[in-house]
């Protein structure tokens, strides 16, 4: 019995879509190359660099400055005075406030410290501050004296200099 076998054509199929796709491929390459290289050369031209810039700190006018913090200060006693079980909340309130107003005195960007971060700086009224403030803030139960707390921040924000 004769067995005959009758070979297919290696693509049976049109090879025009693979074509195509090959083509886009190539031209989104190309684009995205052009892209670069024209940023490179207008950035040279411009002569820009691509570096950070910084932020220039101007020293503020100090008793402006602590008047508005010692005002925000009394807003949060009384914010307590009227809820006397936000222990932590006013003693979250006031790290913020008192980091803010070191910030802005100084130039340091201390809101992004930790405490120990603090206390490697001159700052020592404000880490003295700080360390008050974490037992309460962070502590399963919040206990602390609010009212003395505030005192000792509108100490430190009279006495600044």
């Amino acid at each position: 019995m004769p067995t005959t076998v009758e070979l297919q054509k290696m693509f049976k199929y049109s090879p025009w879509p693979l074509t195509i796709a090959a083509i886009a491929l190539v031209a989104v390459t190309l684009i995205l190359i052009a892209m670069i290289l024209y940023r490179i050369i207008r950035n040279k031209k411009e002569g820009k660099k691509n570096t950070i810039k910084a932020i220039l700190w101007t020293r503020p006018d100090l008793d402006k400055l602590k008047q508005e913090y010692l005002a925000r200060l009394n807003h949060i006693e009384m914010e307590f005075d009227s809820d006397k079980t936000q222990i932590r909340s006013a003693y979250e309130k006031m790290s913020v406030l008192i980091r803010d107003f070191a910030y802005k005195a100084t130039g340091i960007e201390v809101m992004k410290y930790s405490l120990s971060e603090i206390k490697q700086t001159e700052l020592s009224a404000l880490s003295d501050l700080i360390e008050e403030y974490y037992e309460p803030e962070f502590d399963k139960i919040s206990a602390g004296d609010v009212k003395e707390s505030i005192e000792r921040t509108r100490k430190v924000i009279t006495q600044w200099n």
